[in-house]
Protein backbone atom coordinates (compact mmCIF):
# COMPACT_ATOMS: atom_id res chain seq x y z
CA UNK A 1 0.00 0.00 0.00
CA UNK A 2 2.81 2.49 -0.64
CA UNK A 3 0.46 5.10 -1.76
CA UNK A 4 -0.55 5.80 1.69
CA UNK A 5 3.02 6.20 3.12
CA UNK A 6 2.47 10.04 3.62
CA UNK A 7 -1.23 9.96 4.43
CA UNK A 8 -2.40 10.83 7.99
CA UNK A 9 -3.95 8.72 10.64
CA UNK A 10 -7.62 10.41 9.77
CA UNK A 11 -6.69 9.97 6.29
CA UNK A 12 -5.74 6.63 6.46
CA UNK A 13 -8.68 5.46 8.80
CA UNK A 14 -11.14 6.85 6.38
CA UNK A 15 -10.62 3.81 4.27
CA UNK A 16 -12.86 2.32 6.46
CA UNK A 17 -16.05 1.00 5.14
CA UNK A 18 -15.00 1.89 1.45
CA UNK A 19 -14.80 -1.43 0.51
CA UNK A 20 -11.02 -1.78 0.84
CA UNK A 21 -9.34 -4.43 3.36
CA UNK A 22 -7.04 -4.55 5.80
CA UNK A 23 -4.12 -6.14 5.62
CA UNK A 24 -4.07 -9.49 7.27
CA UNK A 25 0.05 -9.22 7.79
CA UNK A 26 0.16 -6.77 10.13
CA UNK A 27 -0.35 -8.11 13.96
CA UNK A 28 -2.93 -5.95 15.06
CA UNK A 29 -5.08 -6.78 11.71
CA UNK A 30 -4.48 -10.66 11.93
CA UNK A 31 -5.76 -11.30 15.22
CA UNK A 32 -8.74 -9.03 14.74
CA UNK A 33 -10.00 -10.90 12.12
CA UNK A 34 -9.61 -14.23 13.87
CA UNK A 35 -10.19 -13.43 17.33
CA UNK A 36 -13.98 -11.33 16.87
CA UNK A 37 -17.16 -12.91 18.51
CA UNK A 38 -18.90 -13.69 15.52
CA UNK A 39 -19.33 -17.10 13.90
CA UNK A 40 -17.09 -16.49 10.91
CA UNK A 41 -14.05 -15.63 12.59
CA UNK A 42 -14.01 -18.62 15.03
CA UNK A 43 -14.94 -20.74 12.07
CA UNK A 44 -11.50 -19.36 9.76
CA UNK A 45 -9.67 -19.39 13.22
CA UNK A 46 -10.33 -23.31 13.64
CA UNK A 47 -10.02 -24.03 10.21
CA UNK A 48 -6.61 -22.23 9.68
CA UNK A 49 -5.60 -24.72 12.79
CA UNK A 50 -7.14 -28.02 11.65
CA UNK A 51 -4.66 -26.93 8.81
CA UNK A 52 -1.63 -25.65 10.80
CA UNK A 53 -1.81 -29.08 13.20
CA UNK A 54 -2.97 -31.23 10.47
CA UNK A 55 -5.59 -33.26 13.00
CA UNK A 56 -9.34 -32.36 13.23
CA UNK A 57 -10.50 -29.78 16.04
CA UNK A 58 -13.95 -29.81 17.61
CA UNK A 59 -13.80 -26.45 19.51
CA UNK A 60 -10.94 -24.24 20.27
CA UNK A 61 -11.14 -20.70 22.32
CA UNK A 62 -8.57 -17.96 22.34
CA UNK A 63 -7.07 -17.14 25.33
CA UNK A 64 -7.57 -13.63 27.22
CA UNK A 65 -4.62 -11.99 25.86
CA UNK A 66 -5.12 -8.15 24.64
CA UNK A 67 -3.26 -5.13 24.39
CA UNK A 68 -4.12 -2.46 26.82
CA UNK A 69 -6.31 0.18 25.39
CA UNK A 70 -4.77 3.07 24.24
CA UNK A 71 -2.47 1.22 22.26
CA UNK A 72 0.22 3.64 20.47
CA UNK A 73 1.81 1.35 18.50
CA UNK A 74 4.56 -0.29 20.70
CA UNK A 75 5.63 -3.20 18.96
CA UNK A 76 6.64 -4.58 22.73
CA UNK A 77 2.73 -5.49 22.99
CA UNK A 78 1.45 -8.88 22.48
CA UNK A 79 -0.32 -9.64 19.05
CA UNK A 80 -0.05 -13.79 19.31
CA UNK A 81 -2.89 -15.27 19.54
CA UNK A 82 -3.57 -18.01 22.24
CA UNK A 83 -5.57 -21.24 22.26
CA UNK A 84 -6.95 -24.11 23.79
CA UNK A 85 -8.72 -26.71 22.27
CA UNK A 86 -11.35 -29.34 23.76
CA UNK A 87 -8.67 -31.91 24.08
CA UNK A 88 -6.10 -30.03 26.23
CA UNK A 89 -3.86 -29.51 22.83
CA UNK A 90 -2.61 -25.55 23.06
CA UNK A 91 -1.46 -23.19 20.33
CA UNK A 92 0.10 -19.83 19.90
CA UNK A 93 -0.26 -17.96 16.51
CA UNK A 94 1.68 -14.65 16.10
CA UNK A 95 2.25 -12.62 12.71
CA UNK A 96 5.29 -11.36 12.44
CA UNK A 97 4.72 -9.06 9.64
CA UNK A 98 8.43 -7.22 9.51
CA UNK A 99 11.79 -9.39 9.69
CA UNK A 100 13.19 -7.65 12.66
CA UNK A 101 16.71 -9.68 12.52
CA UNK A 102 15.51 -11.78 15.32
CA UNK A 103 17.37 -15.54 15.67
CA UNK A 104 13.50 -16.77 14.88
CA UNK A 105 14.65 -20.53 15.17
CA UNK A 106 15.68 -20.32 18.54
CA UNK A 107 12.90 -17.47 19.30
CA UNK A 108 10.44 -20.44 18.30
CA UNK A 109 12.11 -22.88 20.02
CA UNK A 110 12.18 -20.99 23.32
CA UNK A 111 8.22 -19.93 22.67
CA UNK A 112 7.11 -23.53 22.64
CA UNK A 113 9.29 -24.93 25.60
CA UNK A 114 7.17 -22.07 27.48
CA UNK A 115 3.54 -22.86 25.94
CA UNK A 116 4.40 -26.44 27.36
CA UNK A 117 4.77 -25.65 30.50
CA UNK A 118 2.19 -22.79 30.60
CA UNK A 119 -0.50 -25.69 30.81
CA UNK A 120 1.39 -28.38 33.12
CA UNK A 121 0.29 -27.60 36.52
CA UNK A 122 2.48 -28.21 39.80
CA UNK A 123 2.14 -31.94 40.80
CA UNK A 124 1.32 -33.28 37.11
CA UNK A 125 2.58 -36.22 35.85
CA UNK A 126 4.43 -35.98 32.52
CA UNK A 127 1.40 -38.03 30.71
CA UNK A 128 -0.22 -34.95 31.11
CA UNK A 129 1.72 -32.52 29.06
CA UNK A 130 -0.17 -31.38 26.43
CA UNK A 131 0.99 -31.36 23.01
CA UNK A 132 1.53 -27.86 21.97
CA UNK A 133 2.32 -26.06 18.32
CA UNK A 134 4.22 -22.91 17.99
CA UNK A 135 2.82 -21.57 14.46
CA UNK A 136 4.26 -18.40 13.12
CA UNK A 137 3.22 -16.88 10.08
CA UNK A 138 6.43 -14.57 8.21
CA UNK A 139 5.93 -11.97 5.79
CA UNK A 140 9.71 -12.40 4.75
CA UNK A 141 12.02 -15.76 3.80
CA UNK A 142 13.49 -17.66 6.73
CA UNK A 143 14.46 -20.68 5.51
CA UNK A 144 18.20 -21.10 4.36
CA UNK A 145 18.78 -20.84 0.63
CA UNK A 146 18.83 -24.72 -0.38
CA UNK A 147 16.41 -26.06 1.99
CA UNK A 148 14.14 -27.24 -1.16
CA UNK A 149 11.50 -29.69 -1.50
CA UNK A 150 8.60 -30.73 -4.41
CA UNK A 151 5.69 -27.99 -3.77
CA UNK A 152 2.10 -29.44 -5.27
CA UNK A 153 2.98 -28.34 -8.54
CA UNK A 154 5.67 -30.05 -8.58
CA UNK A 155 8.23 -28.09 -9.25
CA UNK A 156 11.25 -27.79 -6.65
CA UNK A 157 11.74 -24.74 -4.29
CA UNK A 158 11.67 -23.76 -0.70
CA UNK A 159 9.31 -24.74 1.12
CA UNK A 160 6.18 -22.31 2.05
CA UNK A 161 5.61 -24.45 5.32
CA UNK A 162 8.06 -25.69 7.02
CA UNK A 163 7.42 -28.66 10.55
CA UNK A 164 9.83 -28.89 12.97
CA UNK A 165 9.76 -31.48 15.95
CA UNK A 166 12.68 -32.82 18.21
CA UNK A 167 14.06 -36.23 16.23
CA UNK A 168 16.97 -37.84 16.59
CA UNK A 169 19.17 -37.91 13.72
CA UNK A 170 18.19 -40.78 11.96
CA UNK A 171 14.68 -39.59 12.42
CA UNK A 172 13.11 -40.83 15.31
CA UNK A 173 10.62 -38.79 17.02
CA UNK A 174 11.14 -38.02 20.52
CA UNK A 175 7.56 -37.49 21.73
CA UNK A 176 6.15 -35.46 19.25
CA UNK A 177 4.89 -33.48 21.95
CA UNK A 178 6.84 -29.95 20.70
CA UNK A 179 5.86 -28.87 17.37
CA UNK A 180 7.08 -25.28 15.44
CA UNK A 181 5.73 -24.49 11.99
CA UNK A 182 6.93 -21.81 10.06
CA UNK A 183 4.77 -20.21 7.19
CA UNK A 184 6.89 -17.66 5.06
CA UNK A 185 4.23 -16.13 2.78
CA UNK A 186 6.54 -14.78 -0.07
CA UNK A 187 7.31 -18.40 -0.95
CA UNK A 188 3.83 -18.67 -1.66
CA UNK A 189 4.06 -16.53 -4.85
CA UNK A 190 4.40 -20.01 -6.76
CA UNK A 191 1.27 -21.40 -5.07
CA UNK A 192 -1.46 -19.06 -6.89
CA UNK A 193 -1.33 -21.62 -10.26
CA UNK A 194 -1.53 -24.41 -7.95
CA UNK A 195 -4.97 -24.01 -5.83
CA UNK A 196 -6.55 -27.32 -6.63
CA UNK A 197 -3.54 -29.64 -5.50
CA UNK A 198 -1.66 -27.30 -2.86
CA UNK A 199 -2.45 -28.56 0.83
CA UNK A 200 -5.08 -26.58 3.25
CA UNK A 201 -2.42 -24.32 5.15
CA UNK A 202 -0.59 -23.64 1.24
CA UNK A 203 -3.99 -21.86 0.23
CA UNK A 204 -4.26 -20.12 3.55
CA UNK A 205 -0.68 -19.02 2.82
CA UNK A 206 -1.97 -17.75 -0.37
CA UNK A 207 -4.64 -15.90 1.08
CA UNK A 208 -2.76 -14.11 3.65
CA UNK A 209 -0.39 -13.22 1.09
CA UNK A 210 -3.01 -11.69 -0.96
CA UNK A 211 -6.16 -11.05 0.29
CA UNK A 212 -6.01 -7.37 0.38
CA UNK A 213 -4.76 -6.66 -3.33
CA UNK A 214 -7.48 -6.12 -5.59
CA UNK A 215 -4.85 -7.01 -8.84
CA UNK A 216 -5.13 -10.66 -6.92
CA UNK A 217 -8.42 -10.95 -6.95
CA UNK A 218 -9.78 -13.48 -8.36
CA UNK A 219 -7.34 -16.15 -7.43
CA UNK A 220 -8.89 -15.45 -3.80
CA UNK A 221 -12.02 -15.69 -5.55
CA UNK A 222 -11.19 -19.37 -6.31
CA UNK A 223 -9.46 -19.83 -2.80
CA UNK A 224 -12.57 -18.43 -1.22
CA UNK A 225 -14.92 -21.38 -3.53
CA UNK A 226 -12.78 -24.18 -2.77
CA UNK A 227 -11.98 -23.92 1.04
CA UNK A 228 -14.94 -22.54 3.70
CA UNK A 229 -12.43 -21.65 6.36
CA UNK A 230 -10.79 -19.16 4.17
CA UNK A 231 -14.22 -18.01 2.69
CA UNK A 232 -15.03 -17.37 6.38
CA UNK A 233 -11.82 -15.12 6.74
CA UNK A 234 -12.21 -12.97 4.04
CA UNK A 235 -15.98 -12.42 5.55
CA UNK A 236 -14.41 -11.76 9.00
CA UNK A 237 -11.66 -9.26 7.04
CA UNK A 238 -14.21 -7.43 5.20
CA UNK A 239 -15.95 -7.11 8.34
CA UNK A 240 -13.58 -5.59 10.67
CA UNK A 241 -12.14 -3.54 7.21
CA UNK A 242 -15.65 -1.51 8.59
CA UNK A 243 -14.66 -0.35 11.91
CA UNK A 244 -12.47 2.64 12.28
CA UNK A 245 -10.61 1.70 15.25
CA UNK A 246 -8.88 -1.44 13.15
CA UNK A 247 -7.61 0.85 10.76
CA UNK A 248 -6.12 3.10 13.20
CA UNK A 249 -4.09 0.65 15.03
CA UNK A 250 -2.81 -0.97 11.59
CA UNK A 251 -1.67 2.66 10.49
CA UNK A 252 0.20 3.31 14.40
CA UNK A 253 1.89 -0.58 13.42
CA UNK A 254 3.13 0.72 10.10
CA UNK A 255 4.40 3.89 11.54
CA UNK A 256 6.29 2.71 14.30
CA UNK A 257 7.82 0.31 11.91
CA UNK A 258 8.78 2.52 9.50
CA UNK A 259 9.92 5.02 12.61
CA UNK A 260 12.42 1.93 13.51
CA UNK A 261 13.52 1.53 9.82
CA UNK A 262 14.53 5.10 9.51
CA UNK A 263 16.12 5.22 12.94
CA UNK A 264 18.37 1.89 12.21
CA UNK A 265 19.30 3.54 8.45
CA UNK A 266 20.08 6.82 10.13
CA UNK A 267 21.94 5.19 12.87
CA UNK A 268 24.26 3.31 10.04
CA UNK A 269 24.67 6.32 8.09
CA UNK A 270 26.06 8.10 11.11
CA UNK A 271 28.17 5.74 12.01
CA UNK A 272 29.39 5.24 8.41
CA UNK A 273 30.42 9.02 8.47
CA UNK A 274 31.98 8.56 11.92
CA UNK A 275 34.01 5.66 10.59
CA UNK A 276 34.73 7.31 7.36
CA UNK A 277 36.25 10.23 9.52
CA UNK A 278 38.10 8.32 11.63
CA UNK A 279 39.44 6.43 8.07
CA UNK A 280 40.66 10.20 6.91
CA UNK A 281 42.75 11.39 9.79
CA UNK A 282 44.29 7.87 10.31
CA UNK A 283 44.90 8.58 6.75
CA UNK A 284 46.57 12.36 7.21
CA UNK A 285 48.14 10.75 10.03
CA UNK A 286 49.95 8.17 8.50
CA UNK A 287 50.73 10.46 5.91
CA UNK A 288 52.79 13.28 7.25
CA UNK A 289 54.65 9.99 9.04
CA UNK A 290 55.46 8.31 5.72
CA UNK A 291 56.41 11.79 5.18
CA UNK A 292 58.56 11.98 7.68
CA UNK A 293 60.33 9.07 7.10
CA UNK A 294 60.84 9.59 3.35
CA UNK A 295 63.11 12.74 4.27
CA UNK A 296 64.97 10.77 6.70
CA UNK A 297 65.51 8.32 4.44
CA UNK A 298 66.81 11.18 1.69
CA UNK A 299 69.30 12.92 4.32
CA UNK A 300 70.25 9.62 5.03
CA UNK A 301 71.15 8.82 1.40
CA UNK A 302 73.17 12.01 1.18
CA UNK A 303 75.36 11.48 4.20
CA UNK A 304 76.20 8.08 2.89
CA UNK A 305 76.75 9.45 -0.41
CA UNK A 306 79.34 12.17 0.88
CA UNK A 307 81.19 9.63 2.61
CA UNK A 308 83.02 9.65 6.34
CA UNK A 309 80.52 8.40 7.94
CA UNK A 310 79.74 4.83 8.83
CA UNK A 311 76.22 3.38 9.13
CA UNK A 312 75.83 3.41 12.51
CA UNK A 313 76.85 7.13 12.81
CA UNK A 314 74.14 7.74 10.12
CA UNK A 315 71.71 5.73 11.57
CA UNK A 316 72.24 8.07 15.26
CA UNK A 317 72.38 11.17 13.03
CA UNK A 318 68.88 10.26 11.25
CA UNK A 319 66.88 8.14 14.03
CA UNK A 320 66.24 5.56 11.53
CA UNK A 321 67.87 1.81 12.47
CA UNK A 322 70.71 0.67 10.96
CA UNK A 323 68.62 -2.04 9.14
CA UNK A 324 67.09 0.75 7.66
CA UNK A 325 70.79 2.59 6.61
CA UNK A 326 71.65 -0.39 5.04
CA UNK A 327 69.00 -1.13 2.81
CA UNK A 328 69.37 2.45 1.28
Amino acid sequence: MEEEIFMTEEEYASQAGTGKLLNPRIDSTFKAMFTQNTSESKDALKSFLEAATERKIKSCEPTTNEPPQGYIGQRGLNYDIACVFDDGLAADIEMQAYNQKYDYGKRAEYQVARLETTYLDKGDGWEKAPKVYQISVLNFNYTPNGSESKNAGGMTAAPTVSRYAMRTKDGRKLSGNLNIIFIELPKAEGLEESVDTNTSLENWAVFLKDADNPEKKDVIDKLVGKEEGIMQAQKSLSSISENRSVWVAQYRQEMFERDRISGLYAARQEGLEEGLEEGRKEGRKEGRKEGRKEGLESTARNLLAMGGLTHEQVAKATGLSLEEIQKL
